[in-house]
């Protein structure tokens, strides 16, 4: 027989959909504004588990729910619980970071309209299709290959 752990009430009603505002100078805090919030301003809140720096900016730059409980039931002591990013279906997603990396095993496709570009990781080939196609360089712009086709 499997006995039910008894569950805290106070810690259910008192989460909140919330948004990062912020990101202390100390990285240990965020702040926060959440749902009914009654001061109406973000409050600086802790950071419940181990987040990336990535994870907490790209809670911020797309405003990301995330799920905020507070301790004791103040509503002046948030803690930031989880980022749901599961939920994306805004006009614009921002990434940053200092290095990225895209991987697809078998390819990847890039696209906006009738703009693609499609790598492909079996034949190692990159095909770029649109209705129009321009590079710029500064400086120089080399093409290298062993054979070169035009039209």
């Amino acid at each position: 027989m499997i006995q039910q752990e008894e569950q805290n009430p106070k810690v259910e009603i008192n989460a909140r959909i919330g948004w990062i505002t912020e990101v202390h100078p100390d990285l240990n805090r965020v702040k926060i504004n959440f749902e009914n919030n009654p001061t109406g301003q973000p409050v600086w809140g802790s950071i419940g588990r181990a987040f990336t720096m990535s994870d907490i900016e790209l809670a911020i730059d797309n405003r990301l729910d995330c799920r905020v409980e507070f301790f004791t039931g103040d509503l002046n002591l948030p803690i930031l619980i989880d980022i749901y990013t599961s939920l994306l279906s805004e006009e614009l997603l921002v990434l940053r970071a200092k290095k990225m990396r895209i991987e697809g095993e078998e390819n990847i496709t890039i696209s906006s309209g009738e703009a693609k570009v499609l790598m492909t990781a079996k034949n190692g080939s990159i095909k770029s299709t649109a209705k129009n196609i321009s590079t710029s360089a500064e400086k120089s712009q080399k093409i290298r290959a062993t054979t070169i086709s035009l039209n």
